[in-house]
């Protein structure tokens, strides 16, 4: 039987026995604060690459010229903006969708990860990698146009979608009880 602990930001976490390696149970202090820091510096990094597009556009501002008129910029814009918009949405869709296993299953022969901790971490990235594309749009908007405001505000709009999807700590807890759950439900002991 697992005992209960507290971490620190008052969720409980089960912690299984000693010498009771689970592939299926709860996950451990261990394994958590482990897959949190993986997860911390991939965000860390995509997050920076957001500002690496910021500072790309001021370099290049200087030496860039539109090549495309009125008409078709506000078409190209418009466009781009809507598929900004569209994955905004899905990014939230596709999370959900990943992490409660209605997608499809990979079996792998080794795990070296809690399985609940490899389910977060490739909705995360999906997540991640979506809004990412938002701050893209931004700056080929702005190579496109030589529009600052474009750039700013898909800049903007990237980081605070990044933002809401950050790595927390609480939301690998709940999956990897879940996934016990589901787990003890069809008949598997743990």
């Amino acid at each position: 039987m697992p005992k209960a602990d507290a971490s620190e930001n008052g969720v409980r976490l089960l912690i299984p026995n000693e010498g009771s390696r689970r592939k299926r149970g709860v996950i451990t202090e261990e394994e958590l604060g482990k897959g949190l820091f993986r997860l911390n510096a991939i965000w860390f990094a995509m997050l920076a690459s957001v500002a690496v597009y910021l500072f790309v556009g001021h370099q290049i501002a200087a030496t860039l010229q539109t090549s495309m008129d009125e008409h078709t910029f506000a078409m190209v814009k418009w466009v781009l903006y809507t598929i900004a918009f569209v994955t905004l949405i899905i990014t939230r869709y596709i999370k959900k969708v990943i992490l409660s296993g209605k997608g499809r299953q990979m079996q792998t022969t080794q795990v070296f990860q809690h399985p609940a901790l490899q389910k977060y971490a490739t909705a995360m990235i999906v997540a991640w990698a979506l809004s990412e594309s938002i701050g893209i749009y931004g700056l080929l908007l702005f190579m496109l146009g030589k529009n600052t405001t474009d750039l700013y505000l898909l800049i903007l709009v990237s980081a605070i979608a990044m933002f809401t999807h950050r790595p927390r700590s609480d939301e690998i807890i709940t999956l990897s009880q879940k996934s016990l759950e589901v787990s003890n439900i069809g008949g598997v002991s743990s």
